[in-house]
């Protein structure tokens, strides 16, 4: 009896992936996502150049990579970096930076409660943007975010 939970003890401290890939529910919602912020971020770019060339900067994990990790300073203060709460590796269980509360991993392949409604993403990306930019994130960065996570195996 005593091995049985001292294995039952470590097998809890192992971390299994609870999901090995993206849900199609997860890879419909994100990829609508990602082609709304693609054609935002063009419409944007249209507006910004006045009738004057443009280029339209096409969404890459990389960018979205950075995103992720970037801390801010704002007023003079530095802001956390998604990665903060989230972990370096968004495939983990993250835990809040003030109330320490669990956060459950973010990259939809660890996690196929993440990215399954639009209106759901659309609400925490205008209350974490807002968290930590102190405004509503642009399309681009949004489309960036989600082709790293997406990318996130």
């Amino acid at each position: 009896m005593k091995y049985k939970a001292l294995l039952l003890a470590l097998a809890s401290c192992i971390a299994f992936p609870v999901h090995a890939e993206i849900t199609a529910k997860q890879s419909q919602v994100m990829k609508q996502l990602i082609a709304n912020y693609a054609e935002k971020a063009k419409s944007d770019a249209v507006a910004k150049a006045k009738g004057k060339p443009f280029a339209v900067e096409e969404f890459s994990p990389e960018g979205g990579r950075q995103i992720y990790l970037m801390s801010r300073t704002w007023e003079g203060d530095e802001q956390p970096a998604c990665a903060t709460c989230h972990t370096d590796n968004p495939k983990q269980e993250g835990k809040h930076a003030v109330s320490k509360k669990p956060i459950s991993p973010l990259a939809p392949a660890a996690n196929p409660e993440r990215f399954i409604s639009v209106e759901k993403v659309e609400t925490n990306f205008s209350k974490h943007c807002r968290e930590l930019y102190s405004r509503d994130c642009t399309a681009t960065e949004k489309g960036h975010f989600l082709t790293y996570l997406m990318s996130v195996k």
